[in-house]
């Protein structure tokens, strides 16, 4: 069986074999992209001599296929029924991205991990809150394939006239625009399962009961589901959150694509849902998806995301000011704790794996960096 080098060479070599006619004569190059977390993946770029823009196709998903049988001729054609699928209506006027009045409304934010991200941050812009890094892109929107998104740079931001100040200022505002969900556990896998039945259903009642909202969890993402992370950032939507749930709420990082929210409980210890979060991480999230192995609460009085064990330090400071403080996140494990988290962590488990089988072709529906010529 050819290596991945080999396969690299195939796919380049070979693919305008299994392309339309059209393609006959497009330029066919491969390029190393760092993606989040550092990850380092190979695609392959098939640009047509008519378009200045084309869809970087990861290739590390296809060989992964052809490792575990499938036949190397169906790989290819998996290959190029996306490059088709992808394919631009026009060519891009690539000026529109430099020009900060036409993409001002465009500009949006996407969650990363600061401290795994050295070599991706090393070129743009961002914004630290904790550990994490708020990234900076233009939505170019969507095509027949899915949706395209145009990094924002160190040197397209200057060529804006910004400061990455103001340039997350501006991003801050379209997330407030943004459709972002707020979704009981219940209701998303009622989604998932059921996805062509009325939620008031009696079969769904059935088969998931309704939870208690005091010991619920809830799911914080986007209306199309990918980079949703940054939900968290809205101030507005995390603030209804709390009166919802009655003050400070837990906060895990599923992926870079959703956040969980966990009411606050007397039950949970940080080193528990810490260890579920890096559990989750290491076998069902890929790792060019993770965004983080801490917990986080949302400090309902100062408005912001704060990790828990920063969080802990800060309702200490208060304790040593204040006759009465609110009970916080123990970092120690209780005597006895319920076994609810934990069964719930891994139904989340679960839902994570079938959105990963989703998510087989990395550009196939997924929002993606395009590549300009």
């Amino acid at each position: 069986m050819m290596d991945f080098e080999q396969f690299k060479e195939h796919v380049q070599e070979n693919i305008k074999d299994f392309l339309p006619p059209e393609y006959a004569d497009a330029s066919v190059t491969l390029a190393e992209v760092t993606k989040n977390n550092d990850v380092q993946l190979t695609g392959v770029m098939i640009k047509t001599e008519d378009m200045n823009i084309a869809p970087n196709i990861y290739l590390e998903g296809f060989f992964d296929k052809m490792k575990n049988g499938a036949d190397i001729d169906d790989v290819m054609a998996d290959i190029a029924n996306v490059r088709v699928e992808h394919e631009m209506q026009s060519s891009f006027d690539t000026s529109i991205i430099t020009d900060i009045d036409k993409v001002k409304d465009n500009i949006i934010c996407k969650l990363v991990n600061a401290e795994t991200n050295k070599e991706y941050l090393a070129d743009k812009p961002f914004t630290q809150k904790e550990d994490l890094a708020i990234v900076y892109a233009v939505d170019l929107g969507s095509n027949s394939g899915g949706r395209m998104t145009a990094p924002i740079t160190d040197s397209l931001m200057q060529q804006y006239g910004l400061n990455t100040e103001q340039l997350h200022d501006i991003a801050m505002e379209n997330l407030d625009k943004a459709p972002l969900e707020f979704k009981s556990m219940r209701d998303v896998l009622a989604e998932m399962m059921f996805p062509d039945v009325d939620k008031n259903d009696p079969m769904i009642s059935a088969m998931l009961p309704p939870e208690d909202p005091t010991t619920a969890m809830y799911v914080v993402t986007n209306e199309e589901k990918l980079k949703g992370a940054t939900a968290i950032l809205n101030e507005k939507l995390m603030d209804d959150i709390a009166d919802k749930l009655g003050g400070d709420f837990v906060v895990l990082p599923s992926s870079i694509h959703e956040c969980i929210v966990l009411p606050m409980s007397e039950n949970m210890d940080r080193s528990t849902l810490e260890n579920m979060v890096q559990e989750v991480n290491a076998g069902q999230v890929a790792p060019q998806e993770r965004l983080s192995d801490h917990v986080y609460i949302y400090d309902s009085s100062e408005h912001e995301i704060v990790r828990a064990d920063k969080m802990e330090e800060r309702n200490q400071n208060r304790a040593e000011s204040m006759d009465t403080v609110k009970e916080p996140l123990k970092a120690e494990k209780p005597q006895k704790k319920e076994n609810s988290i934990t069964d719930k962590i891994a139904r989340k488990q679960a839902e994570i794996k079938l959105n990963e089988a989703t998510r087989e072709h990395p550009v196939k529906n997924k929002t993606k960096e395009v590549a300009l010529a």
